[in-house]
């Protein structure tokens, strides 16, 4: 009944149970840790969250009549503390080409402050058509590269000033929470301010970190212990026969929203002592994460005609997507389609829960809620066996058959789909 099972969720934490022990552990740290390292030409800051550096960040260069240019697509906390700081009429898109790889073009105006990039799907996003606006208009440039490249660089551009990270249960590195941000050493106002300000913050207390170490105990089982997950699916599998709604998109959908990992409204807080031993801990160790995305992320990709790959992936540019998150586009009305088609087939899968639009109106509106509507988050392909890879590219394919090839006639089509190599 469940011999082609995919035991993984559309999210995966990179570490081990001794990994997350330690966390634990380290609560009972009585040493007092610096908020900032400095190094030759940058300065890493730590801060209690990605999302409490960001509103940190906002803090330091308010103003009436602060502008920003953004990209469109943003990640929910980055957008409400834009849309916080900054009158409606003062935020402008960046506009980005079909692919939402690249930047197309810069918006044309008088002054600039900020310009807030977010990197999107694992992978650093093309800014060369930004570098004559920075030298134009001398602004700021912040990037939030969470979901970018690399950690081997610290900017995905020489031109940045600003780049953040998280270390939350689920990003590059993990240190169960916590983030930090690197700034260029020529910021030396904003450094200064920036540690003052995190350091006059409420304390989380080691009790509060205890509390949100045991809710992600479940959150581990679920997301990486493989026959937990196996033994879960089997019960929602005999309970569907009785309840229809009871089946994995519902699941991982109410999971996900009722479980997110992070706190999304006290997070204006001075990371503990635990906290910052977790995070000094933990600053290198990605290599490791990074060399399982990307062994994985090419073992998937590779099952994908050149055709195929433009077609659900157009943001790939050649290089792995390094990430937990592994996603897919989807036509907007194939959306639904496409959730209850894995949803028969037992696999998890859940649309776009992170990356929101402006809610001021732009020109570039109507295409970029397509692109963001059409993103769906498929099965963490790092927690994935090669069979299951291979199981689940073999399904995206007959999707393609089912519900795109016919409506564009590509009859010709077909077998090049079934038959594209597979690996050994």
């Amino acid at each position: 009944m469940l011999k082609n099972i995919i035991k993984a969720v559309p999210d995966y934490m990179p570490l081990t149970s001794q990994d997350f022990i330690r966390h634990f552990s380290n609560l009972l740290t009585i040493k007092q840790w610096d908020l900032w390292v400095q190094y030759k030409e940058y300065t890493k800051i730590l801060g209690y969250s990605c999302r409490s550096l960001f509103e940190t960040v906002m803090i330091y260069y308010q103003r009436d009549d602060l502008v920003v240019a953004t990209t469109p697509l943003n990640h929910t906390s980055f957008r409400n503390a834009i849309e916080k700081y900054v009158k409606p009429e003062n935020i402008h898109t960046i506009e980005l080409n079909k692919k939402f790889n690249r930047i197309k073009k810069m918006p044309e105006l008088d002054r600039c402050d900020l310009v807030v990039v977010t990197h999107l799907f694992g992978q650093d996003m093309d800014l060369t058509n930004l570098t004559d606006f920075k030298k134009k208009h001398k602004c700021v440039v912040i990037e939030d590269r969470v979901q970018g490249g690399t950690r081997d660089l610290k900017f995905s551009n020489d031109f940045i000033d600003i780049s953040l990270y998280s270390m939350a249960m689920d990003k590059r590195p993990v240190a169960m929470g916590g983030g930090y941000l690197h700034v260029k050493n020529f910021h030396k106002d904003f450094i200064t301010n920036s540690i003052k300000f995190i350091g006059n913050l409420p304390l989380e207390t080691p009790r509060s970190r205890f509390k949100e170490l045991l809710k992600k105990i479940p959150t581990f089982l679920f997301y990486n212990n493989r026959p937990f997950l196996f033994l879960g699916f089997c019960i929602v599998d005999f309970l569907r026969q009785f309840n229809n709604q009871i089946n994995i998109l519902n699941l991982t959908r109410s999971y996900r929203k009722s479980n997110p990992g992070f706190n999304r409204v006290n997070f204006m807080q001075k990371p503990s002592s635990g906290l910052c031993q977790s995070m000094y801990e933990n600053f290198n160790n990605y290599h490791k994460m990074e060399k399982n995305y990307d062994i994985k992320f090419k073992t998937f990709i590779n099952q994908f005609s050149p055709k195929l790959k433009s077609y659900f992936f157009p943001w790939f540019r050649g290089d792995s997507c390094l990430g937990s998150y592994d996603t897919i586009m989807i036509e907007e009305d194939l959306v639904s389609s496409f959730l209850s088609y894995f949803t028969n087939h037992k696999i998890s899968t859940i649309v776009n829960p992170s990356y929101k639009i402006f809610n001021s109106s732009h020109e570039n509106d109507l295409k970029v809620i397509k692109f963001k509507n059409g993103i769906v988050y498929i099965p963490s392909l790092a927690n994935l066996n090669k069979e299951e890879i291979i199981y689940l590219s073999t399904r995206i394919k007959h999707f393609y058959l089912r519900y795109v090839a016919h409506r564009k006639k590509s009859i010709k089509i077909e077998k090049e789909i079934l038959t594209y190599p597979v690996l050994n």
